[in-house]
């Protein structure tokens, strides 16, 4: 088949969204021809990922940038808020482009793989063709239990988040391109029950697309370490963590955050009243490598995210079989269950202190009984390429 791939952000070697972009555009490629619309600068590093890779043959990258207008000073100067602006006006440019490129190539099937919220819009949904959506996100919400957690800032920023996603379900087309879509790929149940998709909808969380390659030779034994990673800012719920730890039982039990942000002092001053100060290590950026070595070593992964659509870090722990903590609740919750049931736990939410003591029960379990530490690489239950490549033969045959 000729595949249109329409993937805003996809770029090796900077997780998240562009690492689930270039999985999408490799999954793809395993089997058919590829046309991947991307951000112009992304090509320069695509190229050179794919020099030495096979499938190079059977993609095609094209680049697609507003250079001069408005959109791109926005994003520059507002954060967030511009970023989401920009896309929309990239999502018109990709619409054009895929035009164009459908006139000279004719394509099977399109996939829009990347920034794939029920409540944004889809450029290439204009085409005439059998469409691909997804994984989609945006349906988890933070439980309302939890959100003291978050703090007087972390409160504010996730209410106008709530209330941006709201306004951008609203504007017109958002929901109406989702709708043009003959398989909706979802990240987690909570989305897929606020977009009501019950025939075209699967589940399939982006965190699966994560490839670990080839792991170095085992260490001899776990660590004591309750490692935690990613920025420190309020809804990755680092002052859970540190109240999770002040009810471990294990007292050689360390809580190690692998990240920084403006989180960083309330975790400390936390820590520090709670007598903390020297079991909890925040050792700002480091290395990926670095990174993967310690997960890989950790007593526990500690996932204590107040919502998430997802979590590619939760998927590379347990693809090293590093056990995992954190909520029955949203995407990691959904990741977990790729994965045998022995090498995580997935606890109610509910108040802080009932929270933390929860999340500290379960990681004493893995502390005081590790699972061994593989020498390969553990994969989830399904394949993601697997599940991809299904979704454009459904597509294409419906």
């Amino acid at each position: 088949m000729k595949v249109l791939l329409s993937a805003y952000a996809c770029e090796p070697g900077k997780g998240s969204e562009p690492e689930v972009g270039l999985r999408a555009m490799l999954a793809a490629a395993t089997r058919h021809d590829v046309w991947v619309m991307t951000r112009r600068n992304n090509i320069e590093p695509l190229e050179d990922f794919l020099a030495s890779d096979p499938a190079a043959d059977r993609i095609t990258l094209v680049g697609i940038d507003d250079d001069d207008g408005l959109a791109l000073r926005l994003k520059k100067r507002l954060g967030t808020f511009g970023t989401q602006w920009y896309y929309r006006s990239w999502q018109r440019l990709a619409a054009e482009e895929a035009q164009e490129l459908h006139r000279r190539v004719g394509f099977d099937v399109a996939h829009h793989a990347t920034f794939a919220s029920y409540w944004a819009p889809i450029g290439i949904a204009r085409l005439d063709v059998p469409l691909v959506v997804g994984p989609v996100g945006g349906g988890v919400n933070p439980p309302l239990r939890l959100m003291p957690e978050l703090g007087p800032i972390g409160m504010l920023t996730d209410g106008v988040r709530l209330i941006i996603r709201t306004l951008m379900a609203r504007l017109p087309g958002a929901l109406a391109d989702l709708k043009a879509a003959r398989v909706v790929l979802v990240q987690n149940p909570e989305t897929l029950a606020r977009i009501g998709h019950p025939t075209t909808g699967r589940l399939l969380s982006n965190a699966l697309s994560v490839d670990l390659g080839r792991l170095p030779p085992a260490p001899e034994k776990r660590t004591r370490e309750i490692i935690t990673t990613g920025r420190l800012i309020p809804l990755k719920g680092g002052v859970t963590a540190v109240r999770a730890l002040s009810h471990v039982s294990d007292t050689d039990a360390r809580l190690v955050f692998v990240g920084d942000g403006p989180e960083r002092d309330r975790i400390e001053r936390l820590a520090d009243r709670l007598g903390l100060s020297d079991r909890v290590e925040i050792l700002g950026w480091r290395p990926r490598d670095e990174v993967v070595a310690r997960v890989r070593e950790a007593g526990v992964y500690l996932h204590t995210a107040i919502h998430d659509e997802a979590s590619l870090s939760v998927a590379e722990a347990l693809s090293q079989g590093t056990p995992v903590v954190g909520y029955d609740h949203g995407g990691p919750a959904q990741v977990m269950s790729s994965w045998p049931s022995e090498l995580w736990a997935a606890v109610p939410a509910s108040g802080p202190d009932t929270s933390a003591r929860r999340l500290a029960a379960a990681c004493d379990d893995f502390l005081f009984s590790p699972p061994p530490i593989p020498s390969e690489v553990l994969r989830p239950a399904r394949s993601y390429t697997d599940a991809v490549l299904d979704a454009y033969e459904e597509a294409v045959a419906r």
